[in-house]
């Protein structure tokens, strides 16, 4: 099972960095919904990151830090595309998705 949450894990980022590369479609109506959608996407990572370790996470702070990486990377790489635009709200939204698992998540499973 433990391969299934990897393998879920590596398309869950590939599919986010495609959607971060792509030309937006434009804004929504509904204000800050990018924001919530950039927290569900990094609570999600976290999450799968989780299930595809045998340790807890707590232990895994390389794997973490990859992520924040990656989370960073996005906001560097939209910055310099035309058609896309950095924000540094929607690379705290990033981060809060995993503090908000890394806190609570592991309390409620023991």
């Amino acid at each position: 099972m433990i391969n299934l949450y990897r393998a879920i894990f590596i398309i869950l980022v590939l599919l986010i960095s495609y959607l971060a590369f792509i030309p937006s479609s434009g804004g929504s109506d509904v204000p800050y919904l990018d924001k919530v959608f950039h927290f569900l996407a990094f609570f999600i990572l976290m999450t799968f990151l989780d299930l595809s370790t045998t340790r807890p996470l707590e232990v895994h702070f390389g794997l973490i830090s990859c992520l924040i990486l990656f989370a960073l990377g996005i906001e560097i790489v939209q910055y310099n595309l035309s058609y896309r635009s950095a924000e540094l709200f929607d690379l705290l939204a990033d981060l809060l998705g995993m503090v908000v698992y890394f806190v609570f998540i592991p309390r409620i499973k023991v």
